[in-house]
Formats: structure tokens, sequence, C-alpha cells
């Protein structure tokens, strides 16, 4: 039987500033007690974590999310003889509201799969080669809204949506689909805070910003390789990461791959004779 080793690795998803992520596999490992100027959210995926915070002894174990606030000194070990296995998320100041800081969440290990689920999807895209900024922005926010909305220390609640807001950012979307903005990028040009065009967006839209997005590069791309562009150059005009993730997005908007939709035949309309006496 092969015994599991500890492994680490820190990665720093492109597009996005003030955003860290650990992925990690710790036995032996103890943390020297220490702070964060971040924020820290990990997710627990197996074993167990032991922890001082706040004066508390804590467990975290598989399948919770456990906050750590700025500024708070804290230890971390393993609760059972494997170990534990984790993904964290470190957010800087630029992310978070100021009730983070004076008021913190309400507890610091969460049992709650709506929330894990969140933030499982969000380092999914944090961590993925092909995933676009605008994309890893908006499910980022959107783990920290859910987390804030549910958890926050001082029943924080986000502003009301701003129609207005969302029809221009999808106007530019529908006339830019090959843009590569991120949240903040778009959130700018119309005066919102990212977190709130992305709320927004959602609540008016029924679908996140990137989501939408991907929706109008599919269907301009459709228009595209009817015109007799090759798949290759429309994954490039487009904007998409190859003509792989062209053929994924593609497949999940109009239900077949970019080559099937174009080896489809193309069938002459029938006109039917309303006088069945004339032949």
């Amino acid at each position: 039987m092969t015994t599991p080793r500890e492994h680490a690795e820190f990665l720093r998803p492109a597009g996005l500033v003030g955003v860290e992520v650990l992925r990690a596999h710790f036995i032996t490992h103890a943390y020297l007690p220490h702070a964060h100027d971040t924020l820290a959210v990990a997710l627990i995926d197996q074993g167990a974590e032991r922890y001082r915070y706040r004066g508390e002894a804590l467990v975290a174990t598989a399948g919770q999310v456990a906050v750590v606030v700025p500024g708070e000194v804290h230890t971390g070990a393993a609760a059972t003889p494997e170990g534990w296995r984790y993904r964290v998320a470190y957010l800087d100041a630029a992310w978070l509201p100021p009730e983070v800081y004076t008021h913190g969440f309400r507890a610091p290990v969460l049992s709650d799969p709506e929330l894990r689920a969140a933030w499982q999807t969000a380092h999914a895209a944090l961590t993925a080669p092909g995933a676009t900024p605008l994309g890893r922005e908006t499910l980022l926010r959107g783990a920290l809204d859910l987390l804030l909305t549910r958890w926050g220390g001082a029943n924080w609640r986000p502003p009301r949506a701003d129609p207005a807001a969302v029809r221009d950012t999808r106007a530019y979307l529908d006339a830019h689909p090959e843009t590569n903005l991120n949240l903040s990028a778009l959130a700018a040009r119309v005066g919102l805070s990212p977190s709130h065009l992305s709320r927004s967006f959602r609540e008016v839209v029924g679908a996140p910003p990137h989501a939408y997005l991907l929706g109008v590069r599919a269907a301009r791309a459709r228009d595209l390789l009817r015109a007799g562009q090759a798949i290759s150059d429309v994954a490039l005009d487009l904007g998409f990461a190859d003509q792989a993730h062209l053929t994924r997005v593609f497949r999940r908007v109009m239900g077949v791959p970019p080559g099937a939709y174009l080896r489809a035949p193309r069938h002459s309309s029938i006109v039917q004779d309303s006088d069945p006496g004339r032949r």
C-alpha cells in the first residue's frame, strides 16, 4: 500500500489581483501561530484539521468550510492520522467590505452544502487553465457574497439590482463577444462595484455575466461558421482559449459540436400544391 505524501502548492489566478489559492495535503506539518492580512476561506476535502482561533480549539472536517478573518492569529495541524487535504482562497482587502474586519462571521467552521458548492465552483474556475478572467471573478464574488449574506456577523445585505447598468453591460457584451474584460472592468464602465454588477446582472438577466457572454460567443460562432470561417479561426476571433474550449461551449449551447453543426444537411423548402387536382 502506498503511503500518502504531503504536498502543497500556491497559485495566483491570472487576471485577478489580490487573490491566491493554496492546494495542500498535510500529515505531519503543523503551522506556527500566525496571521494573514487576507481573508482565508478553506474547503476541507479529506480528513480533518485542528487549530486554535480566537481562543478556541476547533476542528474542521471533510465537507466543511473554515473561515479566518484578516489579522487573527491561528494555528493548524492534522486531527487524524491521514492528515487533511484542503483548498484555501486568500482574498486581500480590496475584495472585502468593512464588515469583515469589524464583525467577522457568525461561526469559524461552517456546515453549509450550498456555500461549499459555490466555493468549489469558484476554486475550479480559479485553477482551470481555460477559465476566463470574467468567469473567475464572477464565480469568486458570487461565492463571497453567499458567505457574507448567510454568515456575515453584521447581517450584511446586498444593494438592490440596477437594471440600467445591466442593460448597458448586456449591450456591451452583445457588441463585443471577444472581450476579455474581467468583472471589475465591466463594473467600472457603469459605476458599480463588481459584486453589485454581478448580482444585478444575475437577478435581471437570469444568468451571471460570464455565462451570458459564453452564450453570446456561441451564437456569434454559429454565424461565423455558417459564413465559412474555419473553426480554429472562430475560436481565436471570439476570445476562446483554444478550439477545444469553443467546442465545449458550442456543444453546451447548441447541443452539438461545431463540426457536427457544419455537417448538417441543408434541406430545400418544400412547397405543397394547395389544389390536389393540379399535377
